[in-house]
């Protein structure tokens, strides 16, 4: 019976736990592949797709959706995808989306200038790491080369390559943090 009522009724329905299940087993499927499909990670995927209905549900009482929630529910994953992008870049991790698959997803333009500048930012930053950390850093983050293949390369202990990574991430870290474009999106 309730698989028939429109989302805008299983938001206020009484029944909470099975309109949930309803919600959920009609847009997870759907909700998951567009994720999967601009993160390029499962798990990643699956986070934010579960969080984006822990969010709608705690706030079901405020929103005024169409009968229909699916406008909703991806306009809220595009800014989810958004946010973990910058996320992750503010952390120094570059994650496999480019500003054209950004424009892909329908972001505005202050959205793309701010993806933008941050990218820029970062860029400039680590071209102020010492060029060793610098060589090393992009062969992981950028070329996406595994710690052993790296310390093979460049004849260092794994170690020694860890440590560079963390130190990398870290000044990374501490020089964006400032950095008001990414915490726009936090």
């Amino acid at each position: 019976m309730m698989h028939f009522m429109t989302d805008k009724d299983l938001l206020i329905s009484p029944d909470e736990e099975a309109s949930f299940r309803v919600l959920f087993d009609r847009y997870w499927e759907l909700l998951y592949r567009k994720a999967y499909s601009r993160l390029g990670n499962s798990s990643d995927a699956e986070d934010l797709v579960q969080d984006l209905f822990v969010t709608l549900w705690r706030n079901r009482m405020s929103i005024e959706p169409a009968p229909d929630l699916t406008p909703y529910l991806f306009t809220a994953l595009k800014y989810a995808i958004i946010k973990k992008v910058y996320r992750e870049a503010r952390k120094g991790i570059v994650l496999p989306l480019s500003v054209h698959e950004l424009e892909t997803i329908g972001v505005t333009e202050e959205d793309l200038l701010h993806y933008r500048d941050l990218q820029l930012a970062l860029s400039k930053v680590i071209s102020t790491l010492p060029q060793r950390m610098q060589q090393i850093y992009r062969l992981n983050r950028v070329e996406q080369v595994q710690v052993a293949e790296i310390a093979a390369r460049l004849n260092l202990s794994e170690q020694t390559v860890r440590n560079t990574l963390h130190t990398a991430i870290k000044r990374l870290r501490e020089k964006l943090a400032d950095f008001s474009t990414a915490c726009f999106f936090l």
